[in-house]
């Protein structure tokens, strides 16, 4: 009876190790050490398409690629979620690897030397998860893909129409020659923070939009806006960070409230027929 105990635990013993192993291997299969394998492959050719330049000599295939300078990794998942390569002076196309990385929330890759067009898949339908993108810096051309979040892209043309559909908490596309209606980018419920449209030949009435609920910074100046300050601009419970609607084509009484009193003359100046304070009263 207790050869047959013992023998019932030593098998149970070796099924149990067995299963541990088991679930080892495939644990190992998917990720190699702190990180994802699929992620570290994509990475080294990133690596590779950058022209493997000495900064990034750390990343190897010895290392776990979670350790590497300029990635961040989801500590349980072990995939890539964040990637920076900032101001390397890499000279080269966006690498198309990037959208292998389908778990990135943020890229930076500002102040290089990358040329070409910006990739489409630098937007939802190819890293879903991407809600900060910083390519500023470069010498892309092109349109703007629908990214959550963009910085200061030398590009023209018309701003696409995904734009008025993304979920965004701050959109900075300013010193640019984009055209059209920005109007898109407004509404009541929005969870939009800030909007800096300066210094861009945006065309749309800024009095027949909705300004977002949390919305404290916006920023548009010289543009082509037209139309009327929005009474909500005044609303008692709004608390600006940073106002400017100067140089651009509006009219009509300044709604009043303590932004106008926050933000003296230039922030409203060189408009239309834009009357009273903090400049002259309206005849």
């Amino acid at each position: 009876m207790a050869m047959e105990l013992s023998s019932r635990m030593f098998h149970h013993t070796v099924g149990v190790l067995l299963a541990i192993l088991v679930v080892a291997t495939a644990a190992t299969s998917k990720t190699d050490g702190l990180c994802d394998k699929s992620d570290k492959a994509a990475l080294l050719a990133i690596k590779s398409a950058l022209g493997n330049p000495p900064a990034l000599s750390v990343w190897n295939s010895s290392t776990p690629c979670c350790s590497w300078d300029g990635v961040s990794c989801n500590a349980t998942t072990a995939r890539v979620t964040d990637l920076t390569i900032f101001a390397l002076n890499i000279s080269a196309p966006v690498p198309a690897a990037i959208a292998n990385l389908t778990k990135l929330q943020t890229l930076n890759l500002a102040y290089n030397q990358l040329y070409g067009p910006i990739p489409s898949f630098l937007g939802p339908r190819a890293l879903p998860d991407l809600t900060f993108l910083r390519l500023d810096g470069n010498r892309l051309t092109g349109t703007i893909p629908p990214t959550a979040t963009v910085f200061n892209l030398l590009l023209t043309g018309p701003l696409p129409a995904t734009f008025g559909s993304a979920v965004f908490g701050d959109v900075d596309i300013a010193n640019n020659q984009l055209t059209g209606d920005a109007s898109m980018l407004f509404g009541a419920k929005k969870t939009l923070n800030a909007l800096r449209l300066s210094r861009n030949r945006f065309t749309f009435d800024l009095g027949r939009v909705e300004l977002p609920e949390q919305l404290d910074i916006l920023v548009i100046d010289h543009n082509m806006v037209y139309g009327s300050i929005p009474a909500a601009a005044a609303a008692p419970g709004r608390k600006w960070l940073a106002f400017d609607v100067s140089y651009n084509q509006l009219c009509g009484p300044i709604p009043q409230g303590r932004y106008t009193h926050r933000f003296g003359a230039k922030h409203f100046a060189g408009n239309k027929c834009l009357c009273d304070r903090p400049l002259p009263p309206c005849s």
